[in-house]
C-alpha cells in the first residue's frame, strides 16, 4: 500500500469519526437533526399494538414495519399511522409524537371484511339473552318475580334481588330466600313511574332508566341517585366496570367512572360524545372488548372505537333486516337476530 493511499484512508476514516461521532452523541440522548426544520430537537416514540397481531404498519404511507412495534427517536409532530392486515377493515389515524414522550395506541382491533357468522338456529321469537338463558336462571327469574309482586321492578343479580319499592321509590336489595331486606338508596327516586335496573360487575355501580327515559346514576358516596342524562334509550356498564355507556335515538355517550390511565387519557367523572346520527340508533353494545362499540343503525350494524384522537374508525359490520345485537363477554361470542334467525360470531384474538 502506498503512501497516499494510506494517507487517504486515514483522512477518510477521520471524517466518518467527526461526522458520525456527533450524531451518535446526539441519538444517544434522544436528540436528532430535524431536517424540515433544520434544527436538533428532542426526540418521542410511538408503540402501536393490534388484534390480530403481525399487522404491517404504514408511517407516512411508507411501510415500516408489523405490530406490536416501538417507533423510537422520532421527531416530534404528526405522523399518519396506518395499519392494515389481508381480510380486514384498515386503522388509521393521525397521531402526534411529542418530545420526550411514547405516544400509545395499545386498543387498535382489525375487523374481518366477511366475518364467519354461523347459523344457529331459526324461528327464534324471544329477545336474544332471553333466548340463551339456562332453563335454572329461567326459573330463578320467575321466583324473584313472586317474590318482589309488590315493589315496581326487580333484576336479578346471582341470588339477590335489586327492587324499587312502590311505596317510597327507595333501592333495596334481598335475596330469593328473603333472609334480610337491605335499602341501598339513600333517598327515594326524584321522580315516579316505570323503572328498569341496570348494574355493574362493581356493586355500587347502579343506574336507573324511568319511563320517561330518564338515566339515574348512583352516586357509591352518598348514595343518592342523581340524574345523568334526559332522552335515554338505554345504558351499559362496561365490563372493567371503568366506563358506563348510554344513548338516544341519535347519539352514544361514555361517562369513565374511573380514571383511564391509557392514551387517550380520562378523568373520572367525563362525558364524551362517541357518535351521533340522523337516523335512529336502535341498540348499542360493548364489543369486542371495552374499547369498542357495536350499534344498530336502520339495517346495518357497525363498530367504532373509543378512541377519539383525530378520528374514529367506524365500519360498516354487517347488514341484515332489523337486527338485534348481543355479546357473551364471557365465552367471547357475538351474536345477532334477524328475521327470526340467530347467528354467532367468534372473533379470532
Amino acid at each position: 500500500m502506498t503512501k497516499t493511499t494510506r494517507r487517504i484512508i486515514f483522512y477518510f476514516l477521520c471524517a466518518v469519526f467527526f461526522v458520525l461521532t456527533p450524531l451518535i452523541t446526539l441519538y444517544s440522548k434522544g436528540l436528532t437533526f430535524d431536517w424540515e426544520t433544520r434544527r436538533i430537537v428532542k426526540t418521542g416514540g410511538l408503540y402501536l399494538r393490534s388484534l390480530p397481531q403481525k399487522a404491517a404498519i404504514f408511517l407516512n404511507g411508507e411501510k415500516k414495519n408489523q405490530t406490536p412495534y416501538f417507533f423510537s427517536h422520532l421527531s416530534p409532530k404528526n405522523y399518519s399511522v396506518k395499519i392494515e392486515s389481508e381480510g380486514f377493515h384498515p386503522w388509521g389515524k393521525n397521531l402526534e409524537v411529542k418530545r420526550e414522550l411514547v405516544t400509545e395506541a395499545r386498543n387498535i382491533f382489525l375487523f374481518p371484511q366477511n366475518p364467519p357468522f354461523n347459523l344457529l338456529t331459526e324461528n327464534v321469537t324471544s329477545t336474544i339473552p332471553v333466548f340463551l338463558s339456562l332453563p335454572e336462571e329461567k326459573t330463578k327469574e320467575a321466583r324473584a318475580q313472586k317474590i318482589s309482586l309488590s315493589s315496581l321492578v326487580q333484576i336479578l343479580k346471582g341470588n339477590e334481588i335489586y327492587f324499587i319499592s312502590k311505596i317510597n321509590y327507595n333501592l333495596y336489595k334481598t335475596d330469593l330466600n328473603l333472609s334480610f331486606r337491605e335499602q341501598i338508596s339513600k333517598e327515594p327516586l326524584a321522580e315516579k313511574g316505570e323503572f328498569e335496573i341496570i348494574l355493574g360487575n362493581a356493586p355500587d355501580q347502579i343506574t336507573v332508566l324511568s319511563s320517561k327515559k330518564n338515566l339515574y346514576l348512583l352516586n357509591k358516596n352518598s348514595r343518592i341517585f342523581e340524574l345523568l342524562s334526559p332522552g335515554v334509550s338505554q345504558a351499559r356498564f362496561s365490563a372493567d366496570g371503568k366506563k358506563l355507556m348510554f344513548f338516544s335515538d341519535h347519539e352514544i355517550w361514555i361517562l369513565y367512572l374511573e380514571d383511564f390511565l391509557i392514551q387517550p387519557n380520562k378523568k373520572t367523572g367525563e362525558k364524551e360524545l362517541i357518535t351521533r346520527f340522523a337516523q335512529k340508533i336502535s341498540d348499542v353494545i360493548f364489543f369486542p372488548d371495552d374499547e369498542h362499540l357495536a350499534f344498530v343503525v336502520g339495517d346495518k350494524i357497525k363498530t367504532t372505537e373509543l378512541d377519539g384522537r383525530d378520528r374514529r374508525n367506524t365500519i360498516d359490520f354487517l347488514t341484515a333486516p332489523f337486527p338485534q345485537i348481543y355479546f357473551d363477554g364471557e365465552k367471547e361470542i357475538f351474536y345477532f337476530l334477524t328475521e327470526e334467525k340467530l347467528f354467532s360470531l367468534k372473533l379470532k384474538k
